[in-house]
């Protein structure tokens, strides 16, 4: 396992922490699935390194829309008195702060494994699994099903939350496109070495 695919324990433990504390702001609502992805990528990112930075990537890419969302929507005059739970406002402004500290350490992290692996001599690349092909197919239909909506129902656009839909749904297709990608790349290197080795 190249040890460039691993996130440092810094990143790790943030990812974990982060998912912890966007879980508790969002706990009465219904996305914690972007918390959980967070920290279950974090947990498993060392022994699987390309599920585990997938996940995470997913999950803070999308917690972003989430919590500039809520952020937004909880605090819209900062003299004034907020409308929302005071213990829900001091959560979600503690996540936000925590997102961005993260974000900024998941990308320094990335700058630096980047240029770690260019010191570094090629591996081997492992074949996509049908199982990887069959995931990228499903999210492949379900943003395509998502982009098809806005363009075929015009009802989505007088939706009020249509700032929250539109970037969720951006957010989404560019990291489907974006893995959709990876996987493409990765045949054609391995059909290069294949062609190379014969």
């Amino acid at each position: 396992m190249e040890q460039t695919d691993i996130f440092s324990e810094r990143v790790r433990r943030l990812a974990i922490a982060t998912g912890i504390a966007s879980a508790l702001a969002l706990f009465p609502i219904f996305f914690l699935l972007y918390p959980a992805l967070l920290i279950v990528g974090g947990m498993i990112q060392p022994r699987q390194p390309t599920m585990g930075k997938w996940f995470v990537w997913a999950g803070t890419a999308n917690l972003w829309v989430v919590v500039v969302m809520y952020d937004a929507m909880m605090s819209p005059h900062p003299w004034r008195q907020p409308k929302s739970p005071l213990y829900m406002v001091a959560t979600f402004w503690a996540t936000t702060v925590l997102l961005l500290w993260f974000s900024v350490e998941l990308v320094v992290d990335g700058l630096e494994r980047m240029r770690a692996r260019r010191s570094m001599p090629l591996v081997e690349q492992r074949p996509v699994s049908l199982g990887v092909w069959i995931l990228a197919a499903v999210l492949s239909l379900f943003v395509g099903r998502n982009a098809a909506g806005w363009v075929l129902e015009p009802s989505w656009r007088q939706h009020s939350d249509i700032f929250y839909l539109l970037g969720i749904t951006l957010v989404q297709a560019v990291l489907v496109v974006a893995f959709d990608i990876s996987l493409i790349r990765r045949v054609i290197k391995l059909r290069r070495a294949s062609h190379a080795e014969s």
